[in-house]
């Protein structure tokens, strides 16, 4: 509901991005701070263990169990797991544990909004908006940064900006193709508020740090918490499909 909070949503997600957005909010609420948060067992994987005195973040985590059918031979029983309830189960923040290094994220270095941007985040992106049956042009856009034109399937972004900039617009199109915005019913300021915060964490997470330009203005946007979460579900959803899409 406020800048400060959607701009710690959106920077989490770039290090929690295997977490469902109930327990992303759970997990920052314990610890605001939180970058990568696994279980006791998966720090064990990696040659880490969780520091003496620490204590658990709690998350939600589904509890399964197999159902066996009575009219099923034992030999052909689907041994597919049903879901029965969810518990809350202990997980810790790197920042808890110690031992081995991680190895650095690909994309350690975040390129200035102003400069320049990786040349293949512009070409992936080009590339998936394609395949979504839009075509991508450089020009004029009325004083905007860039402009989708649903009706004839047309992306254009200005052509006067630096390639962070280019790139950055380039993806915020694409969100824009792909929260729906052409057929959802929304105000502008929400619609744009979704777009962008898809781009800052897909760019993020590409090595393209947007967040300063991309998330100042969002105060006051939401008219109730519901309505913050249902965008917020939505932007998480996005924009895990297109980091996806651009191999990231």
């Amino acid at each position: 509901m406020t800048s400060a909070g959607w701009q710690q949503l959106i920077t989490a997600r770039r290090w929690l991005r295997s977490y469902s957005l109930n327990n992303v909010l759970l997990i920052l609420a314990q610890r605001p701070g939180a970058t990568d948060v696994r279980s006791f067992r998966a720090w064990q994987e990696v040659g880490r263990h969780v520091c003496q005195g620490e204590h658990a973040l709690r998350i939600w985590a589904p509890s399964t169990r197999r159902r066996p059918d009575p009219d099923t031979p034992e030999d052909a029983q689907d041994e597919s797991a049903i879901v029965t309830r969810f518990v809350l189960v202990p997980v810790f923040d790197v920042a808890q544990t110690d031992g081995a290094p991680l190895p650095a994220p690909a994309s350690a270095t975040p390129e200035r909004l102003t400069g320049d941007a990786p040349a293949w985040l512009w070409q992936a992106t080009v590339a998936v908006i394609s395949d979504d049956g839009f075509t991508v042009e450089r020009g004029d856009c009325h004083g905007a940064y860039g402009h989708t034109d649903f009706l004839r399937h047309t992306v254009r972004v200005r052509a006067d900006v630096a390639a962070a900039q280019a790139t950055k617009t380039l993806v915020h199109e694409l969100a824009h193709i792909r929260l729906d915005h052409d057929t959802r019913s929304l105000s502008r300021p929400t619609a744009e508020v979704e777009a962008e915060s898809v781009a800052c964490i897909v760019s993020a997470c590409a090595g393209l740090d947007t967040l300063p330009y991309s998330v100042p203005y969002v105060a006051g946007w939401a008219s109730t918490p519901q309505a913050a979460q249902d965008s917020a579900g939505r932007v998480l959803t996005v924009a895990d499909a297109v980091t996806t899409a651009l191999g990231l």
